[in-house]
């Protein structure tokens, strides 16, 4: 079962700033394959693009050490979270997420990051799960595999929706951005839908990582 990097935010009682610790609980792998894998710039090209202020993480975090800062960008913001992605020191995709504050006004306070091997990513795309902090959102988060479209995901989610009328639209986000998909939500949600299935119009159904 994949597993990723978390990443927790304390506070600097003297400073005031926010530092972002990480601590590795193992990134996903897949089985070695015969077919060339691209490399994360071929595979998301915004990896090679030039940085711009909207790439650069809120105020008082700090990159880990599991990729270079010089490659960060943000892929995409959701109801749930800021969520940026970054060449890892070995060449993977690294993913990091930032939860939104429960409180509307409140401060980003914690985040998560998770560097899977090329191969898994081409066969499986990156999920990730950040734990939520005292003032912020457990969110749980999919970056699809190429060839899996955003209306792919948008037909899983409506049957989803569909067999649990207890979530609302709200509840489960896909998001399009910088030739992406992601699937967002919270961490209960997850639990709620249990194993998620998105069937391909062709090929083998992706069944994505549990991570509740």
């Amino acid at each position: 079962m994949p597993k990723a990097y978390f990443g927790k935010v304390s506070a600097l009682a003297i400073t005031g700033l926010l530092t972002l610790t990480a601590c590795s609980a193992g990134t996903p792998q897949s089985e070695p394959s015969d077919v060339p894998v691209p490399s994360a710039e071929e595979y998301l090209p915004l990896l090679a693009q030039t940085q711009d202020d909207d790439d650069k993480l809120p105020e008082g975090f700090e990159d880990t050490e599991s990729y270079d800062p010089q490659t960060r960008h943000l892929l995409a913001t959701s109801d749930l979270g800021r969520h940026y992605v970054a060449v890892g020191n070995e060449g993977q995709l690294c993913m990091v997420a930032i939860p939104e504050p429960v409180e509307e006004d409140g401060d980003y306070e914690i985040a998560g990051t998770t560097c899977p091997t090329m191969d898994y990513v081409v066969e499986n795309g990156v999920p990730l799960k950040v734990n939520g902090g005292e003032n912020s959102l457990e969110i749980v988060t999919y970056l699809m595999p190429a060839g899996i479209s955003g209306e792919t995901v948008q037909n899983a989610v409506s049957e989803m929706r569909a067999s649990h009328p207890e979530l609302a639209a709200e509840d489960i986000q896909v998001v399009t951005e910088n030739d992406s998909v992601l699937l967002v939500m919270e961490e209960s949600t997850a639990a709620t839908l249990g194993q998620i299935t998105i069937n391909r119009p062709e090929g083998d159904p992706l069944v994505l990582a549990s991570l509740t």
